[in-house]
């Protein structure tokens, strides 16, 4: 059975899915083989490490949401998505993360032991050390955990759920559009995530990020964002990201930049930033989240991470899209000739192309030519 069940999510992987379709129906496959009470599933934006969207059943409502996506998720260390991904290793229990005391985890004391769960398996989806998604396993308190089988399907499938994640990123096509929808959303938040008031193209592209089958919450549009209900997972955790930002804990704290890309139902990417206002006459700073389509630019680096560039490689790119010569190139990087054709050739094989043009093209222009021109 097992056997089967990594073939089908296998295939699921080079079907074209995309990246919710793909998460949610290996988690279904998965869980014939290896039974599990609640799960929740990412797919993360590779750039800045933040979650784009998130599936969950038996995970809670709106509060466990906001806790997981505004503090857990930055701040559960023992078994940290980020370091799984920069070890190479695919999955880790958390009672091996905790050394055997889950009470160690915040997760667990904040969201696993008050819904009566238990144990957890942990499974990264990368490509490389580029994170593309994750997902979370989790069975009922006072059941067995998962055993050396179960984790060995999931290592088994994480790399093809990588490959598919970042497959998705790169396939998707913007749906054309009357080219009206292009503005400039705002959205502001109050200290506990609660929507003071929006303008309406954010409400567009908050509706373009809805998930009405994320298994979180109740409710959507702008009733439930007033009451703080039905936001989508990246707002949250570009709000959380600010936090983290303005009271860095750790090395990765200080470097992070509260900034994701998502890809909307349509097909086309979105930036989400997220600021602080000026404080109130009573003290209080609202929270801004600024959500634009994507600039040329920023799609382009998120194709060159999908592509596998390394960061020589988009140095590299970098200059060549500024019409600079190979000459110019090796000058500015302080390298051969040769070695700059070196690394023009890997470019080229990564991506598929044959020239410069060719390269430019590809990377800046083939996800955005329909939403420009349709």
């Amino acid at each position: 059975m097992d056997e089967r069940v990594y073939a089908e999510v296998k295939r699921l992987c080079y079907s074209g899915l995309d990246g919710v379709a793909l998460v949610r129906e290996s988690v279904r496959r998965l869980c014939r083989v290896m039974p599990f009470e609640a799960y929740c599933a990412l797919t993360m934006d590779p750039l800045s490490g933040l979650i784009s969207q998130a599936r969950a059943e038996g995970m809670g409502g709106e509060r466990e949401a906001h806790v997981f996506l505004e503090r857990v998720y930055f701040e559960d260390y023992p078994n940290a998505y980020s370091a799984l991904a920069l070890t190479r290793r695919s999955t880790l229990l958390l009672s091996e993360a905790t050394g055997g005391r889950l009470d160690r985890s915040l997760r667990y004391r904040e969201l696993l032991a008050p819904l009566g769960h238990g144990h957890e398996l942990r499974g990264v989806f990368t490509v490389g050390r580029e994170l593309w998604g994750a997902t979370e396993l989790t069975r009922e308190r006072g059941r067995p955990d998962f055993d050396r089988r179960e984790i060995a399907l999931l290592q088994r499938v994480s790399p093809h759920l990588g490959a598919g994640l970042k497959a998705a990123a790169l396939n998707s096509h913007p749906v054309p559009d009357d080219g009206s929808h292009d503005d400039c959303g705002v959205l502001v938040l109050d200290h506990r995530g609660r929507v003071l008031r929006f303008t309406g193209a954010a409400e567009r592209w908050l509706a373009e990020l809805e998930d009405p089958d994320s298994g979180w919450g109740e409710g959507r549009g702008p009733a439930a964002w007033r009451e703080g209900r039905g936001l989508p997972a990246a707002v949250c955790n570009a709000r959380g990201s600010l936090v983290r930002a303005l009271k860095p804990e750790t090395e990765r704290d200080r470097e992070s930049v509260p900034r994701v890309r998502v890809l909307a139902r349509s097909g086309r990417w979105l930036t989400l930033q997220a600021m602080l206002s000026e404080p109130r006459v009573d003290g209080e700073s609202e929270t801004v989240i600024v959500i634009e389509p994507s600039v040329p630019r920023e799609v382009a680096w998120l194709r060159a991470a999908g592509y596998g560039l390394t960061a020589r490689e988009r140095q590299i790119v970098d200059l060549v899209v500024r019409g600079i010569s190979t000459r110019q190139i090796a000058q500015t990087l302080f390298v051969s000739e040769q070695t700059v054709q070196k690394h023009l050739s890997n470019i080229f094989a990564k991506v598929g192309v044959r020239s410069r043009s060719a390269l430019v093209k590809r990377l800046f222009f083939d996800n955005i030519s329909l939403s420009l021109f349709g």
